[in-house]
């Protein structure tokens, strides 16, 4: 199917929408720039729509401040007229169009023309009748550079279409440590370096560029860490008084719930995350066979990959933090 798309793109230029899921990380930003970068080397009249804005280290990827790059919910009539004008929608990193926010749900639901999923997460919602969608690849920025080697492209691969991808794939697999990472993956990150890509800088673009804030806001979640059943669970909690006091900015959490995976016996950590909205984000990781996907699924409407996925409650983060515990107990006995 995916080659029949592939097809498609060889015969005509396109107008070609990307979107990916709210609040995006690396490999949502990285698969979404990587591509578009792709797809204009070939000739296509590209544009991207993010839902919000990322992570101030991921704005600083090649072609983000491009004017082809509509953050929606800093212009969303310009991402209404994109959707209209678009022939081609490329949905990548999310596999239910709720995944992007209440504003653009209508546009990904209703959208005319030919619509593409990309995505490595499970149980991708029926609306996508054309999906390349793997839950073995461990990043969505893997399965673009599946399409390249497909589309026999790596001609047109560019320095700025390779860091993009790069960074996708190191921010998804943990920088190459997670259970996903296979020999294809390496020797498709070593094809990327070839291109271009530099991984060193990279990482310290992504790790070792973080505000004050981010560490202030680690130091509230590390501090209120406890384990439960037996030591087999781990839980994190950032209240808003937490947040305000470390003057936390969207990203500055990202990554403190595998903190909790790093206490000797831990397979399940979830981070607790008050939002002024009135709901309490939920971030879950676990090792092994432990399938925090499930779970989230399961109590909290959530949803990801095996190891790694979120949720949201709208209880109070006193009485969540109670039933989890609770939930966590039975769940890992």
């Amino acid at each position: 199917m995916i080659h029949d798309v592939l097809q498609a793109l060889r015969q005509r230029t396109h107008q070609i929408l990307i979107t990916t899921h709210w609040n995006p990380d690396g490999d949502a930003v990285g698969s979404a720039l990587g591509w578009a970068h792709y797809l204009r080397a070939s000739g296509h009249q590209v544009r991207v729509v993010l839902p919000n804005a990322p992570s101030k280290p991921i704005q600083s990827s090649p072609g983000y401040t491009s004017a082809y790059v509509t953050v929606a919910e800093e212009r969303p009539d310009e991402a209404a007229e994109l959707f209209r004008r678009a022939e081609l929608h490329f949905a990548l990193d999310y596999n239910t169009p709720s995944r992007v926010g209440s504003a653009l749900e209508p546009f990904v639901r209703e959208f005319a023309g030919r619509q593409v999923l990309v995505d490595h997460h499970q149980q991708p919602d029926p609306l996508f009748t054309e999906a390349f969608s793997s839950t073995a690849k461990g990043s969505t920025s893997e399965m673009i550079s599946d399409l390249i080697t497909a589309d026999d492209g790596w001609g047109k691969v560019d320095v700025a279409c390779a860091e993009n991808l790069l960074m996708g794939m190191i921010t998804d697999s943990g920088s190459f440590r997670f259970p996903s990472t296979t020999a294809h993956t390496m020797a498709t990150a070593a094809r990327l370096i070839e291109a271009g890509a530099h991984a060193h800088a990279i990482h310290a673009r992504l790790y070792d560029a973080n505000p004050l804030s981010r560490l202030h806001t680690f130091g509230h979640g590390l501090r209120s860490a406890v384990l439960v059943a037996g030591g087999r669970g781990a839980v994190l909690v950032l209240s808003l008084a937490d947040l305000e006091s470390a003057g936390y900015v969207a990203g500055d959490s990202e990554g403190l719930v595998n903190w909790g995976l790093s206490v000797d016996g831990v397979e399940v950590s979830v981070l607790l995350r008050e939002d002024a909205a009135g709901l309490v984000k939920m971030s879950f990781r676990s090792t092994g066979d432990r399938d925090v996907n499930e779970f989230a699924r399961s109590y909290y409407s959530g949803g990801g990959h095996r190891n790694a996925a979120g949720g949201a409650s709208s209880l109070g983060l006193a009485d969540l933090k109670a039933e989890l515990i609770q939930y966590l107990e039975q769940w890992l006995a």
